[in-house]
């Protein structure tokens, strides 16, 4: 009988890989498989932070950009030359005759927080703009009020018509606290900061100069072991035409 050639009888042999060799070969791949994994979930979870932290800081940078342009305007009127403060912004609700700004206070037991309001007059094209980024392109002057205040649904919201119609500017923003700069001394800068039931106590609007805004803002990373529940920002604006330090 002959023999079979030598490379016939080891390719009989060699039909496949054996049960250990697969189990082998699929444990390997399971633990590769779970290191991508997690390597996956790791920069999963850090894109999301990265994108909270972003959305967290342009909600800050929005809220304070828009009380920042708004809050200067106070007591704005164009034509310093023909026109005296007292005249471009006459009495009204809240407001003595040349005042350009005012306030509440708000309670914290009940969950309100302060409001703050500014008015200026508003010149045909003179590019000065509302908390919603309006202005005068159509009529003669108009004397503008702004009023920002915090919603039940905790956000930054404003109006331009006294507080009837608000917009939603900013979410998740828990409270507003203002103090306001004020030169209680005459001194020509602002020595006292004081709340807005203060100053209206003292009659001290038109001797306020400059309006420290602090924004309580939802923290993301909460859930986090040691992150508090909200973040804040304090933010001072320099009112126009106030001399402060």
């Amino acid at each position: 009988m002959r023999s079979q050639p030598a490379f016939i009888a080891r390719g009989r042999r060699q039909l496949g890989f054996g049960l250990v060799e697969v189990l082998v070969a699929l444990a390997i791949g399971l633990f590769v498989l779970l290191g991508l994994s997690s390597v996956f979930l790791a920069f999963k979870q850090s894109f999301q932070s990265q994108d909270q932290l972003a959305q967290l800081q342009d909600e800050e940078r929005l809220a304070l950009t828009v009380l920042t342009n708004t809050l200067q305007t106070a007591g704005y009127f164009p034509d310093p030359v023909t026109q005296v403060s007292v005249t471009a912004l006459p009495e009204a609700e809240n407001f003595a005759a040349g005042q350009g700004i005012f306030g509440t206070a708000g309670d914290a037991d009940n969950g309100t927080s302060d409001t703050i309001s500014v008015r200026y007059l508003n010149r045909l094209n003179d590019g000065i703009q509302d908390c919603l980024g309006g202005t005068n392109t159509t009529g003669p002057d108009t004397l503008m009020l702004n009023t920002f205040s915090i919603s039940a649904n905790h956000e930054l919201v404003c109006s331009t018509d006294g507080g009837a119609t608000t917009t939603s500017l900013v979410s998740n923003v828990q409270s507003m606290t203002v103090a306001y700069g004020t030169d209680t001394s005459n001194g020509g800068a602002p020595d006292r900061y004081l709340s807005a039931a203060d100053v209206t106590t003292g009659t001290l609007w038109a001797n306020v100069q400059t309006a420290r805004i602090t924004l309580t803002l939802t923290n993301p990373f909460a859930a986090q072991a040691g992150q508090p529940s909200t973040i804040s920002w304090i933010h001072t604006i320099n009112l126009m035409n106030r001399k402060s330090s």
